[in-house]
């Protein structure tokens, strides 16, 4: 147990490098596409984004979840999985490449006609190292996963802002995907040789891929229905409101993912292989759960309240005033995704690792569809923008919500003891909001936006951490601890 824990605190530390890194790459693309792209170019951005998150999930089909949940995985099935991740990306970039007039008709958008075809070589190039990427993460190789992604992470900023400040616009935002791809493809391939990872050989039999893709296959329709039900807001906003509309809508919702991405994946990847090993301890798995759990809001809370007070402040400063209609939806989405942040990944990779997919799955089912017969009744009676962005926070909560009180009972535990977690964190972020509310009613009017916003985040930053470490100090001091032993 003691290598198992050193292992997963330093799978969080290179994760969290890598975050660190991550964190300081996303804002500056973000801030270089915003500078050099249209809030329709966005909304076009928007489309493309769907396209290629489904089909990273269809072509991986929950394959690598598969390999990590399963104690030992074969040369031959190695070698299977292999050819047949090629097979599948193949079949998908080639359907893309053949469809994208057709897309590009439906959506009304002439420029998917020759941006779809390109984006079918990111598919190509990234099915071989789908395998390996997941028997890395499964023996724990955090520190080289996290390296490949830094780098990758560099690549894409430096060629996407030169394809764009070359006037390359939407196609070079996918030639900077292509170039980035193409390292990470090289750098996995040598990781996964140099840990003898890279056992290949001429073998293919369908039997051997069948029991992953039986245990894949939920989680997979899973993320499939998750991801088209976070999008089908997208989709509608494009459809009944303008491009436009649409950008402004997909920047701030961006903005918010990117974030939760950073915060939550430091721990949840390594959350998951240490889930797997430990699934029959409920004990420990629970212990496991809840600190986890407990950091992560520590995080999330000011962090996303902290966004909702300052977004009219930060969104003029940062990335002109061409975005500053998405004020309304940064704060209409942030105050959502603070339950999605605790609970979505977590409780989805505590369910995987029992071997319970299926009751993420059925959960999705039940929820996303009401979600979505809401929606499109709501567009059809052409409600207005605003109240289609409150229906997708509400779907957000309610879906997440459902998923802890299923995990809850799993853990013999309670939702109540659940949210009692959390109780010294929503005290010290309430604190820090009327105190940065406060703040801003006397300075609006006597500084400028920039000023404001640093007086906003240093007073908030001090506020909140000080009022924490009284009441729940011995959080804060875990919190230091793991960073600081290994």
């Amino acid at each position: 147990m003691p290598n198992l824990r050193r292992q997963a605190v330093d799978g969080v530390l290179w994760t969290s490098l890598r975050t660190v890194i991550t964190s300081l790459v996303s804002p500056i693309l973000l801030f270089v596409k915003a500078r050099y792209l249209t809030p329709l170019e966005f909304g076009i951005l928007a489309i493309i984004n769907i396209f290629l998150t489904l089909i990273n999930i269809i072509e991986n089909f929950g394959l690598s979840t598969a390999i990590i949940q399963k104690e030992k995985v074969t040369k031959d099935e190695s070698s299977s999985l292999f050819y047949f991740q090629i097979l599948i990306c193949i079949i998908i970039g080639s359907i893309l490449i053949l469809l994208s007039p057709l897309f590009a008709e439906i959506f009304e958008m002439k420029a998917l006609q020759n941006l779809l075809p390109l984006l079918s070589i990111v598919i190509f190039l990234n099915g071989p190292i789908i395998l390996f990427t997941a028997l890395l993460e499964k023996d724990f190789h955090f520190q080289e996963l996290s390296i490949i992604q830094i780098i990758r992470e560099i690549f894409i900023l430096i060629s996407t802002t030169l394809f764009l400040i070359f006037g390359y616009g939407l196609t070079g935002v996918i030639i900077g995907q292509i170039v980035s791809v193409l390292v990470m493809v090289f750098l996995t391939f040598y990781v996964s040789f140099k840990k003898d990872l890279f056992h290949l050989r001429i073998h293919f039999r369908f039997k051997d891929v069948q029991p992953f893709l039986k245990f894949g296959a939920f989680i997979a329709f899973k993320q499939v229905m998750t991801q088209m039900t976070h999008h089908i807001d997208e989709l509608i906003i494009g459809y009944f409101f303008s491009t436009e509309v649409l950008g402004l809508y997909h920047f701030a919702k961006n903005i918010l993912n990117r974030l939760r991405s950073i915060i939550t994946t430091a721990f949840s990847k390594v959350l998951f292989p240490i889930l797997s090993k430990i699934k029959n301890d409920i004990s420990l798995l629970t212990n496991i759960y809840n600190r986890l759990s407990k950091y992560i809001g520590v995080v999330t809370f000011p962090t996303f309240v902290g966004i909702a007070i300052t977004a009219n402040y930060f969104i003029p400063v940062f990335f002109g005033d061409q975005w500053i209609d998405s004020v309304v939806f940064f704060v209409i989405l942030s105050f959502a995704y603070i339950p999605y942040m605790l609970t979505a990944n977590l409780a989805s990779y505590l369910l995987y690792s029992v071997n319970k997919p299926n009751l993420v799955l059925y959960t999705d089912i039940i929820v996303n569809s009401f979600y979505i017969l809401l929606l499109l009744l709501l567009s059809w009676l052409q409600s207005e923008i605003n109240i289609i962005v409150i229906l997708y926070a509400a779907y957000l909560i309610v879906k997440t919500l459902t998923l802890q009180i299923i995990t809850s009972f799993y853990l013999k535990s309670t939702f109540i003891e659940y949210l009692k977690l959390f109780k010294y964190v929503i005290l010290a972020t309430f604190a820090m909001s009327l105190v940065v509310l406060g703040a801003q009613s006397i300075l609006n009017n006597t500084l400028d936006n920039m000023l404001i916003l640093i007086i906003s985040v240093v007073i908030g930053f001090v506020i909140y951490f000080t009022i924490l470490y009284l009441v729940d100090r011995e959080t804060i001091n875990e919190m230091k601890s793991l960073i600081l032993t290994r």
